[in-house]
């Protein structure tokens, strides 16, 4: 993980947060859809959308920020976004199944949406042949070490003060 000074950390968060300020979240949405996200995701996103927290007297949408960060992800690892995509059809075509599709359909759509994006992150990697849920977690590992570096350094910085 690379570390960041509380100086830095405070910086970038300020960064993020401008470059957030002005989102809208149906252009988000239309975003995501365009990249192959099912609106299912893209819907529960809004939640997080709207999270703020006041950091040292200043309102920080931190919700805002980790949805971008989110979809910045998505965008550099296409792979994961095709296998949720592939994931979230399989799950809608066995809740076309007469009588009991909609029973399975809550859990055949997590297990392969999960395994959708475990598969995309592996062909992401470059390396086909590993597991595709070593993959996974050393792709999820990179995209939170960033943001964990960016909150603990400014974390650091405000108790300080």
């Amino acid at each position: 993980m690379q570390q960041l000074t509380a100086a830095q950390g405070a910086f970038e968060l300020t960064l993020l947060n401008a470059e957030c300020a002005r989102d809208q979240f149906d252009d988000l949405v239309i975003e995501g859809l365009s990249l192959g996200i099912p609106a299912e995701i893209m819907t529960r996103l809004e939640a997080i959308w709207s999270t703020t927290r006041k950091i040292a007297g200043e309102v920080i949408t931190v919700g805002r920020i980790v949805v971008r960060q989110i979809l910045a992800f998505i965008k550099a690892h296409p792979g994961i976004a095709i296998g949720v995509a592939i994931g979230a059809a399989i799950g809608g075509i066995t809740a076309a199944i007469p009588f009991i599709g909609p029973l399975l359909a809550p859990i055949t759509t997590s297990a392969a949406v999960l395994m959708g994006a475990a598969v995309g992150a592996t062909v992401d990697s470059g390396s086909p042949s590993s597991d595709p849920l070593v993959a996974a977690i050393q792709l999820a590992r990179k995209f939170f070490e960033f943001i964990q570096s960016v909150f603990l350094a400014v974390r650091d910085h405000y108790s300080e003060v």
